[in-house]
């Protein structure tokens, strides 16, 4: 509607000198200017109720830093074409970081299905929220256009990388008992709920394991070995505290925000790649970090299938208040005695283990893939 205001001071011109000069011309000026100015009226209300705005992703799995292609489709269900479109559209990171808008311009044929593809790029992992806020449709003459509410959202994943990370597990490790409903394979142990062999009775054996109705059956007497609990000795933490915004101005605190973001997506990346690691190295272990409110949410890690299969969790995560000493905060909700080794990984860059600097070179996947740690 930015042209409206020049139509009538041109119109009002033609009137103008139509009066003082009385010009019988400028008459059919003005009332042909007169006609395309309700015409242009009519015409953008009916295009405007004529629109159909949808989106989609055309792509699958997504990383960040990759381009994320987005299709918008355009349903034009009038008998006149539409030229004048714009498409407003709000995107921002669910993990925080500032939200961002921008106009697609483009047209819709009459009785059409058009399609328009966008890029968009995330250089930090997380869920990418798209939100079509609304469509603008102008007359043919660009005097009048009409907004409309779209309301449709979009909601992407966009996953990090995850490199190789080699760690040599050590016997303390490997020998942890823990409070677990799975039981070694290859090594006996003294919890009588579960069985894990039936042997023939050695010197020093206790009258108690005899397994008397098999030693009834058999020519000797047989002894049961009791199952060996496999606990989740070492605990990963996801460190994503935030220093503290007092004192900062806005251009600060949105500064904050993106770094924090940057900081976060090298968190996860580390972590999950530390994970990977530890599940090929046979060690079992737990993925934790906080939730907003402040609760901890953790998971089990067998296998590298359970670091993909809770990666998708993460990207829902938040950045929070300022955790001092992860080990204790972690501990107050499920023991120091549940575990063995405590590993976190901070937004600061660095990797602490059991409260003590583990890696302060950075979280980057140079510094972390030439290594071969030890726990």
């Amino acid at each position: 509607m930015k042209n409206l205001p020049l139509y009538l001071l041109g119109m009002l011109l033609c009137i103008y000198i139509m009066v003082m000069y009385t010009e019988p011309a400028f008459f059919i000026v003005v009332l042909v200017m007169a006609v395309i100015l309700i015409l242009d009226l009519l015409l953008a209300i009916y295009l405007r109720s004529s629109l159909e705005i949808s989106g989609e992703m055309s792509g699958n799995f997504i990383h960040h830093s990759e381009v994320i292609p987005i299709t918008i489709h355009i349903h034009n269900k009038s008998f006149l074409p539409v030229s004048h479109l714009r498409i407003r559209i709000s995107y921002s990171n669910k993990m925080g970081g500032i939200s961002r808008k921008q106009w697609i311009c483009t047209y819709a044929d009459a009785r059409s299905h058009a399609r328009v593809t966008f890029n968009l790029t995330s250089e930090c992992c997380g869920v990418l929220r798209i939100h079509m806020e609304k469509f603008r449709a102008a007359g043919p003459f660009k005097l009048f256009a009409f907004s409309v509410k779209v309301g449709h959202t979009l909601e992407i994943p966009v996953f990090p990388y995850i490199f190789p990370v080699n760690f040599e597990i050590s016997t303390k490790i490997r020998d942890f008992i823990g409070e677990s409903d799975t039981y070694s394979k290859s090594k006996s142990g003294d919890d009588p709920s579960e069985v894990f062999d039936v042997r023939s009775f050695h010197q020093g054996d206790r009258i108690s394991r005899i397994h008397w109705k098999l030693t009834a059956r058999a020519d000797e007497i047989m002894v049961k070995e009791f199952s060996r609990p496999v606990g989740y000795p070492v605990v990963l933490f996801f460190n994503f505290s935030q220093p503290s915004r007092e004192g900062l101005s806005k251009a600060q605190v949105r500064r904050q925000e993106a770094e924090i973001l940057r900081a976060m997506t090298d968190v996860i990346e580390a972590g999950l790649s530390m994970s990977a690691g530890l599940a090929r190295a046979q060690c079992w272990h737990y993925i934790a970090w906080c939730r907003e409110n402040m609760t901890i949410e953790r998971h089990a890690i067998e296998s590298e299938e359970d670091v993909y299969e809770h990666m998708g969790r993460l990207l829902y995560a938040h950045p929070h208040i300022k955790i001092s000493d992860p080990r204790a905060f972690y501990s107050r909700t499920w023991g120091a005695d549940s575990f063995c080794t405590f590993l976190s990984v901070n937004t600061n860059m660095t990797i602490e283990k059991d409260g003590e600097i583990y890696e302060e070179r950075g979280l980057d996947r140079d510094t972390l893939s030439g290594e071969n740690f030890i726990l």
